[in-house]
């Protein structure tokens, strides 16, 4: 039982990464070709946020950032 749910936790964890990893690529894509880009990424996920704190915050694309820089930092540390 423990080797299955092992299993699970790693495939999990790896499919996390490379989603990341996707997320990442397309931020960067967006800044770097901006509305050619063909996606507005940036302003995806700051909907997202806006989901959980509401339209009138004025701090949302601050969380937004924190939230990109949370998670590509723990990308790049390896941890999980």
């Amino acid at each position: 039982m423990n080797n299955v749910v092992n299993t699970v936790r790693t495939a999990i964890g790896g499919l996390f990464t490379v989603l990341i990893s996707i997320v990442g690529l397309l931020v960067l894509a967006q800044v770097v070709f901006g509305e050619a880009a063909g996606m507005n990424v940036i302003g995806n996920l700051q909907a997202i946020v806006n989901g959980f704190v509401g339209e009138g915050a004025s701090l949302a694309g601050l969380i937004t950032l924190l939230l990109l820089v949370g998670l590509l930092q723990k990308q790049s540390d390896g941890t999980d």
